[in-house]
């Protein structure tokens, strides 16, 4: 109870990481990943909170990113890939776009409606991912240490 989970490998490392893959397994398939890096590159950085989205090395280091490329990655994807993945690939994309900013800031309202909603979602996507991947289990104890300890960012040791 008195060791709040680690945002950065929970989301960033965990679940981001995991999308990130799933999907540029489904860009390779389906012959997309390098219309997908053209998009990514063409993208207005300019008012983006993203220090990091150098599509030549994302696209070709694709399998060996830090923390700081899937949080750029996570504000931008929903709107790159909208063409080249399924509508639940889709939609997972936009919710963890807007958790990553949610769990960035110092509050924000209705969490608990929030984390079942991406819930839901991940669960269209992959079925058996929270019995599988811990740390898609872990955030249904987010709320219990916002609650305890206060806004993510406050204790994040990134």
């Amino acid at each position: 109870m008195d060791t709040p989970t680690e945002i950065l490998h929970m989301i960033l490392l965990g679940i981001v990481k995991y999308f990130w893959g799933q999907t540029v397994f489904l860009l390779k398939k389906a012959k997309f990943l390098q219309v997908f890096q053209y998009q990514l590159e063409s993208i207005n950085k300019d008012s983006l909170n993203a220090p990091c989205l150098n599509a030549d090395y994302i696209c070709h280091y694709k399998g060996s990113l830090i923390g700081k490329h899937f949080k750029s990655l996570a504000q931008v994807m929903s709107f790159i890939i909208y063409n080249f993945v399924p509508p639940t690939v889709l939609n997972a994309w936009t919710v963890i776009g807007e958790l990553v900013v949610l769990v960035w800031h110092t509050k924000f309202a209705d969490t608990e409606a929030y984390l079942v909603n991406f819930l839901n979602i991940i669960v269209q996507c992959a079925p058996n991912i929270l019995i599988t991947k811990p740390k898609f289990h872990f955030l249904i104890h987010l709320l219990v240490y916002i609650r305890r300890f206060c806004p993510t960012i406050i204790f994040s040791t990134e």
